[in-house]
């Protein structure tokens, strides 16, 4: 009689032992489902983020903004080819003159007062290109105009934002305008900042003359150098005239150092840093300066 309540106790505690295995596996077997689903689902795809973006965080800054379009002059009529014909403009000195000039004068009884720098006939074609994109009103059978784009401070951020143009149309390369930092010792406001060849590019535009300019400004600008960081700098000043007689004496005295003649207009200093006006053309100068950079780094 004993012998069958032992053995009877053994069979139950056998049971016991069955019942806890099989839960232990039912709870390995969950955990095994869960790796393996891990493993078989697709990695979620990080944002993606503009070139610029990357260089910048990759090198320790945090980016506030950038890009802000409010001070920017564009076509008001959303079409492609309007967008291309005006870049294409803005390559011309007189138009960038033609455009500050209707900012200062936004209407008038005749738009030829703003032909100072080109002939009327350019005039003309400026005037109607801008009535086309939606940016002036002229009146029939009149000279009279009306300045109708956005309400802007300056041509400043326009400047910049066909400044970053350049970079993307011209060297494929990825550029963003009016770039905000943080936490920077000088002040974190950038123009325009591209990526060139593996390269972080800085460039300070300038759409004041040369009287505009003084040494303050020089003196900001390599503070932000400072900041930055960058590889390669310009110091962009949008006019025609000589930048020896003031901007070169300017960085003279604000570096102790002389910058050197590359080329008609076009200065540099030993680090990265040139001096260009838009004489000959904003790109141009821009590719002279890049030939010259990238050049000498072959033999460093």
């Amino acid at each position: 009689m004993e012998d069958n309540r032992d053995l009877i106790s053994r069979i139950e505690e056998i049971e016991k032992q069955l019942r806890e295995l099989s839960l232990t596996c039912y709870e390995l077997q969950r955990e095994i489902d869960r790796v393996l689903h891990f493993i078989n689902e697709p990695a979620e795809p990080l944002p993606e983020r503009h070139p610029v973006l990357r260089i910048l965080t990759q090198r320790g800054h945090s980016v506030l903004s950038f890009g802000d379009m409010s001070e920017v002059i564009l076509p008001q009529r959303p079409r492609q080819e309007l967008y291309d014909r005006y870049y294409g403009l803005l390559k011309k000195y007189s138009f960038r003159l033609f455009l500050r000039d209707l900012l200062h004068r936004d209407h008038g009884e005749d738009w030829r007062n703003l032909s100072r720098y080109c002939s009327t006939r350019t005039a003309r074609q400026y005037i109607n290109f801008l009535s086309l994109a939606g940016l002036v009103e002229i009146e029939d059978n009149s000279f009279a105009f009306r300045y109708t784009g956005p309400k802007v401070r300056s041509f400043g951020s326009t400047l910049e934002w066909y400044i970053a143009e350049i970079f993307v149309r011209e060297f494929y390369a990825p550029a963003l305008f009016a770039v905000k930092l943080k936490n920077t010792k000088h002040g974190g406001d950038y123009d325009v900042v591209a990526g060139c060849h593996g390269k972080l590019v800085y460039v300070e535009v300038k759409s004041s003359p040369p009287r505009g300019v003084e040494l303050p400004h020089v003196e900001s600008f390599i503070n932000r150098l400072e900041d930055l960081s960058p590889d390669l700098a310009f110091f962009l000043v949008d006019t025609e005239l000589r930048m020896k007689d003031k901007i070169v004496k300017l960085f003279e005295e604000a570096t102790g150092r002389e910058p050197v003649r590359l080329v008609r207009e076009l200065f540099y200093l030993d680090n990265g840093i040139y001096l260009i006006n838009a004489r000959k053309g904003i790109t141009s100068n821009i590719r002279r300066c890049l030939q010259h950079y990238f050049y000498n780094r072959r033999f460093e």
